[in-house]
Formats: structure tokens, C-alpha cells, sequence
């Protein structure tokens, strides 16, 4: 259910303590299945209805993976197994992992470091050509230290805590008449109220601000409507009005990326620029340097080399950016211009590089 005028509870996440879950695996796994499937009661006794119930584990917890796989029920929450240094004698155990639904984000500082984006390039066309949904569950993530974040796949647990992430762009557009920041102003008051229900039963609560799509919740049409489109000059602006905006009401609770986000297979506005041809991998990877997930959710043309280069100017824009980015794409045989089946995601047209 919505919460004031268009804002829904995307994401709520457990974060597994660290501390302990390598002394008490099971224990710690049951401890944060108990924990989310109480406090979604709360919110369900508020009429509140979160999208998804979601796990995080600490970061390089693939050497734990069997242990984790036997205890948490893939069926009832998303598990994050955290941000990992990519080992390629483990790819088997990688490919089982998203397979089974589990989600990976991969240490991209450390690939370009040992020259390995070559291989997980290999990995992610591997996993697409299984069946395109894996590579969903992939990402690779460029970043100094493991990110908290609700957003998967790129999240780890760093100090445990209870993460929520929200959806909220028809809001924004709905309560423009507010003005930009007055729209911003409102979604804080609303996120506060959820985050009150929470703290009420004694969780520690962090919060990731960032604006993301899902589908006719567009990014896109947002930013349409105060003047600024995808692929015409002042779009990077447009979405650097965003983030001001996200930044500005960011406060102690926030943690992750707390930035725009644009991925591809999720913003029907973006879709309708794929379908039209008029947008392809390059641009939204120029969008990178305002957003955080530019290069997210691409569906493109099976090209293993094409892909490990566009892994390194990923790399690239961090180095002068020098803010949490994430990267995702999935390869598919299709042609720019074809449509694959992305599950959940529905139709996605192929884009070209």
C-alpha cells in the first residue's frame, strides 16, 4: 500500500552482524529472519505493505556460501551474499549462487587491479547465457570500502542495522507544485514516520535516499516535467538538481549511495528511448558522472571484450568521481533493437554499445 500520495517501502533489508555470523552462521541467519519477518508485521499493522524483504550479508561471505544456501529460504527474501573479491577458480560457486537467486556484487578496484575484468566479463555472459536473469543478479562495484545499502546487488553488511530504500519519483512529480525542494521536503516527512515505526521496536534504522525508478515510477518522466530529457543537453544537469536535492535531506540515518539512479530495465521511460533507438550503453554511462547507476540494468549485444572495456570506464569515472558507483549489464544474443524477457523486469530491448 502507498504511503501518502505515491510513496511505497521498496526495500526493507537485514543486515547480518558481521561480528558474528562467522562464529554462529545459522544463528545469525535465524536472528535476521526473525528480525524482518517481525518488524514487516509492524508495518503491516500500519497498513503498510513493503515491496520486498531483503537479507545482506557481510562483504566476502561466498566462503560461507553453503552454509548460507542451506539456511535462508531463497523464496521468501532477496539475499545479498555481499561486495567480493571475484576469485575465478570460484566461478562455478558464483554461477550456483545466482542460479539459486542469490545476489553478488564483485570488488571492481580489485579486478582492474589483477587485470580480471576479462573474466568476470566471461562470468556475466556465462551466467546471461544460463538464462539473462542471472546477470540481474550480478554487479560490479567500485568502491573502497563495502557499501550498506538496501540496493542490491551491490550491498554488504558493515555494522549490521535494519536498511529501508523507497520509491518515490511519482511523489516528487506529483507534488511539484511545492517547488523541487519543498516535493523532497514532504518525502522526508513521510520517510520519517516509517522510520519511527521501526525505531519503536528498538531497531537500529539507516536509511538509503536515492531516487529509483520502477517502471511508469519514472526517473524519466520526472525529470520531463521541470524541463530536462534523456539524451538532450542539460539532462546531466537535470539530474544534478536531483542529487542536490537527495543530499540535502540525507541526515544520520543514511548510508549507501543516496544518489539518482537510472536503471535501464526498470524506467519504462527509459525502455520507450531504447525502443525508439534514440539512447544506447554510452550515454547512460555518461550519466554516471550525476547519477550512481547509469550503467545499470543494460541489456546489450553478447560482446566479451566490449563488455570488460566498458567495465574499465566504469573504473575510469570513479577515479574522478570518487563516489560509490555500480555497475550491471546483461549480455544477450539478441540484436540492438530486439526484445529478451527480463522476468520481473518484462520486456527489455537491446541497446547497442
Amino acid at each position: 500500500m502507498p504511503l501518502d500520495n505515491y510513496v511505497k517501502i521498496r526495500s526493507i533489508t537485514a543486515f547480518v552482524d558481521p561480528r558474528e555470523i562467522d562464529q554462529n552462521v545459522e544463528g545469525e541467519i535465524a536472528k535476521s529472519t526473525n528480525l524482518l519477518e517481525s518488524l514487516v508485521k509492524t508495518l503491516r499493522n500500519k497498513d503498510l505493505e513493503p515491496w520486498t524483504a531483503r537479507i545482506s550479508f557481510p562483504a566476502n561471505s561466498v566462503s560461507i556460501f553453503n552454509r548460507i544456501v542451506n539456511d535462508v529460504d531463497i523464496n521468501r527474501f532477496l539475499i545479498s551474499l555481499g561486495y567480493t573479491d571475484f576469485n575465478p577458480s570460484m566461478r562455478n560457486i558464483y554461477l550456483d549462487a545466482v542460479e539459486k537467486g542469490f545476489y553478488i556484487s564483485f570488488n571492481g578496484l580489485k579486478a582492474i587491479e589483477k587485470n580480471l575484468a576479462g573474466e568476470i566479463s566471461r562470468f556475466i555472459h556465462k551466467a546471461s547465457s544460463r538464462n539473462p536473469v542471472c546477470a540481474t543478479r550480478i554487479s560490479v562495484g567500485f568502491h573502497e570500502e563495502p557499501l550498506q545499502t538496501p540496493y542490491f546487488p551491490d550491498s554488504s553488511s558493515i555494522n549490521g542495522g535494519v536498511g529501508l530504500s523507497f520509491l518515490y519519483p511519482r511523489f516528487i512529480t506529483r507534488n511539484l507544485e511545492h517547488g523541487l525542494t519543498g516535493a523532497f521536503d514532504e518525502f522526508k516527512k513521510t520517510v520519517a514516520k516509517v522510520v519511527g515505526y521501526l525505531e519503536a521496536e528498538g531497531s537500529r534504522v539507516l536509511v538509503d535516499y536515492s531516487l529509483s525508478p520502477w517502471m511508469e515510477d519514472s526517473i524519466i518522466d520526472l525529470l520531463q516535467r521541470v524541463g530536462y530529457h534523456a539524451g538532450q543537453p542539460g539532462f546531466n544537469y537535470g539530474l544534478l538538481m536531483l542529487n542536490k536535492e537527495i543530499w540535502r535531506i540525507s541526515d544520520k540515518y543514511a548510508v549507501g549511495f543516496n544518489e539518482v539512479m537510472l536503471p535501464y530495465a526498470e524506467d519504462n521511460g527509459l525502455k520507450k528511448l531504447g525502443e525508439a533507438e534514440s539512447i544506447r550503453a554510452k550515454d547512460l554511462l555518461l550519466y554516471t558522472a550525476t547519477c550512481v547507476s547509469g550503467p545499470d540494468m543494460l541489456v546489450v549485444p553478447e560482446d566479451e571484450e566490449k563488455l570488460a572495456s566498458f567495465i574499465k570506464d566504469v573504473y575510469a569515472i570513479y577515479t574522478f568521481k570518487r563516489r560509490p558507483l555500480a555497475a550491471r549489464l546483461i549480455p544477450t544474443t539478441g540484436k540492438p533493437g530486439d526484445k529478451i524477457d527480463l522476468g520481473r523486469f518484462g520486456e527489455t530491448t537491446v541497446i547497442p554499445y
